[in-house]
Order: structure tokens, then sequence, then C-alpha cells
């Protein structure tokens, strides 16, 4: 994935033929790592309005990540931002909706996949050995780990001289 050029509220990416498949799978996966629940208080401690306001959380929380499933389907699917490139790949063009909507994903994807690896300090140099049981998390957290830097790097303007 190469940024192609940047101008405000406007990105544009080539993407090979691999990079494409890669990205496509890589947000196709989000399923198999979802978040893990997040309480605001301890069940013990919790009173019944502290309760309602954990389903509601909750509730709002599934809505956000099925409406952006859909958004990304929606976005890559686009001919307008997402088409392929006779001989060249293809080419993603983002606004800034767009692209903070895929950094979430790829987010969302990154810790799911990182949590259902045990939540493993990898700046501490800690390693996993690769198994066939965490092959497809760690291919999937290095992956949108990628996505997400060369993503960022463009939004903030990281790579230019």
């Amino acid at each position: 994935m190469k940024l192609l050029s940047r101008e405000p509220g406007r990105l544009v990416f080539r993407l090979s033929k691999q990079d494409h498949e890669a990205l496509l799978t890589t947000l196709r996966l989000r399923p198999l790592f979802p978040r893990r629940p997040r309480s605001i208080a301890s069940d013990a401690d919790a009173d019944q309005n502290l309760r309602a306001a954990q389903k509601d959380l909750d509730a709002a929380l599934e809505q956000h990540r099925t409406e952006q499933v859909s958004d990304m389907e929606a976005l890559m699917n686009d001919e307008a931002r997402c088409a392929a490139q006779p001989g060249s790949g293809w080419r993603l063009i983002l606004n800034d909706a767009d692209a903070e909507m895929l950094l979430q994903a790829l987010n969302e994807i990154r810790v799911g996949s990182w949590e259902k690896l045990g939540a493993p300090d990898f700046e501490a140099g800690q390693h996993l050995e690769l198994d066939q049981e965490n092959f497809l998390a760690l291919w999937a957290f290095q992956l949108s780990e990628m996505f997400q830097g060369t993503l960022l790097a463009a939004m903030t303007g990281e790579n230019e001289e």
C-alpha cells in the first residue's frame, strides 16, 4: 500500500493486487477476533444504574461495530473509492471520514487478535511460538498493524519530506 497523493481531506493510495487481497482478507477476519468486554464497574460493586449503563454501552458498541463492518464493505466495493487499475493493482481514495473508519476497523482487528493471542507484551520482547492455533491471529495482528502504520503516516504527513 503506497500513498500516491495527500491533499486536505483526501488520501490516494495504490495497492498491489496482493495488498488489496490482504486488506480485504484482514477486514473480513474481524468477526473472528471480537474484543473482550470491558466493564465500567465490577458486578459486585455495580448498582442498578451502572448495570443499566453497562448494558447500554455494550449495545451501542455492538451497533457501532456492525455498522462499521457494513461501511467497510461499502467502501471496498465502491468503484469510485476503490477501483481496479489496469495492470497496476488498485486505487483507494479516502476522505477524512473513510480514513478514520478504516483506521478504527484495523485497530479493532489488531486489538482483538492481540487479545486472542493472550495480550503478549511485544514491546518488552515477548515472542510467541507460531503454531496452528495462533497463526491466523498473529497474521491478522501483523497485517492490521502494518496497514494502520501506513494509514497513520499518510494521515499525519509523516512520510513527507
